[in-house]
């Protein structure tokens, strides 16, 4: 796998305990409340707290999956998410230091947003914060490698699977393609992005698919609970 980042903040774990009371001598019988085991960690905030301190052992497609069964999963994993515009404006305006502060609020919210690392790995690198230059390239790397197995993205069959609109929207910007054309089809084993690309070194144009089933069923549901 390839390169990128050190840890960003190591997510803890909140233990819950009640106190003792201690009763004066002579005084009543003092009573202790039960403690409370730890509060278990989901299996997302698990995967993710490796990821964070950058394990060469973390199964990207297994943090993936847990981030998508999740309660915390967006499926537009930034796109949406208060800062992600501005940390673009700021690559434009050569304010690296700013596009880094929205890079940690985008991150705050949805740390698997692949377009918030993307940029965090530009801007860092141009602020020489080469600490966090790794700890983005880190997550960059592991997240297209992931979506880059899952297919070769030439036909429905075979398409890369995404598991937010930041994934898919990343990943094409990162293969340095051009997107001409974009639009939705199905068939029954799911739903799918379509989008006619062009390569801009060889002038080259092809489709690309890719499999956004989960987000969009995640998105369906929560828009059918929101009715009831």
């Amino acid at each position: 796998m390839t390169p990128i980042i050190k840890p960003v903040a190591i997510i803890a774990m909140a233990v819950l305990l009640t106190a003792c009371a201690g009763a004066p001598t002579g005084g009543p019988e003092s009573t202790v409340a039960d403690r409370q085991p730890p509060v278990p960690a989901s299996e997302y905030r698990r995967l993710l707290t490796e990821a964070q301190t950058l394990s060469f052992t973390l199964d990207f497609d297994a943090l993936r999956r847990a981030y998508s069964e999740s309660e915390e999963y967006n499926p537009h994993g930034g796109i949406r998410l208060t800062g992600l515009p501005e940390a673009y404006q700021s690559v434009e305006q050569s304010d690296y230091e700013r596009c880094l502060r929205y890079v940690d609020e985008v991150l705050a919210n949805n740390y698997m947003s692949l377009e918030a690392h993307m940029i965090g790995v530009v801007c860092s690198g141009r602020s020489e914060a080469h600490d966090r230059e790794d700890l983005h390239r880190y997550m960059v790397e592991g997240l297209m490698d992931s979506i880059e197995r899952s297919g070769d993205g030439r036909t429905q069959e075979s398409a890369y699977h995404t598991i937010t609109t930041s994934e898919l929207r990343a990943f094409v910007r990162l293969k340095g393609l051009e997107v001409l054309e974009q639009s939705i089809v199905y068939d029954q084993q799911g739903v799918y992005d379509k989008m006619q690309v062009r390569d801009p070194e060889s002038g080259s144009e092809y489709p690309l698919f890719f499999n956004v089933s989960q987000q969009f069923a995640h998105s369906v549901e929560n828009e059918s609970a929101s009715l009831e």
